[in-house]
């Protein structure tokens, strides 16, 4: 892995703690995240209650419906846990990946079965999905690209940072 690659990947599997301390910009991080947790769980509840309601009699579709809706319960769960911008995208991927199967049952149909917008909770499912890959996305790239998270681990972070610190290298080394 080249080191800017390597750099791209500890941004996004490391979240620095002091971020949610760190002011505006650490509440709106917070905000984010569990806004997008909040509809991903509320998005995994329709797609369970959809299921219970009847769809787990359709074909393909149905058991669909129950594996999505435990996909988003535990998407939810390791955000909450594992709060890292890796677990945003890998969440908005998810419910991007619904919201475009939503989107092609609406228009041509998908494994046999054909939405209707009249449907119960589809234009909710489409408003709660669209909105909560927005605010994932919104909060994967604010955490990333937050310069608290470029240290990681008591790694020095960008080179703002080290001139926080002091001088370590002017200091003179003791002789015996």
């Amino acid at each position: 892995m080249n080191q800017s690659a390597a750099v791209l990947f500890r941004r996004l599997t490391s979240a620095h703690p002091a971020m949610a301390r760190a002011g505006p910009l650490g509440k709106a991080a917070l905000l984010l995240r569990l806004g997008g947790t909040a509809l991903l769980a509320w998005a995994g509840y329709i797609h369970l209650h959809l299921w219970l309601e009847g769809y787990q009699q359709i074909p393909v579709n149905g058991p669909l419906f129950l594996l999505d809706a435990i996909a988003a319960f535990v998407l939810a769960a390791i955000l909450l846990a594992w709060p890292r911008p890796l677990a945003g995208l890998a969440a908005a991927g998810f419910l991007g990946s619904t919201l475009g199967a939503l989107i092609i049952s609406l228009s041509v149909g998908l494994f046999g079965f054909r939405e209707s917008i009249h449907a119960s909770f589809v234009a909710q499912s489409l408003v709660v999905e669209a909105i909560a890959v927005l605010a994932l996305l919104a909060w994967a790239v604010l955490v990333a690209a937050s310069p608290l998270a470029a240290g990681v681990a008591g790694r020095p972070g960008p080179p703002q940072a080290a001139a926080l610190e002091p001088a370590a290298a002017t200091r003179p080394v003791p002789s015996r």
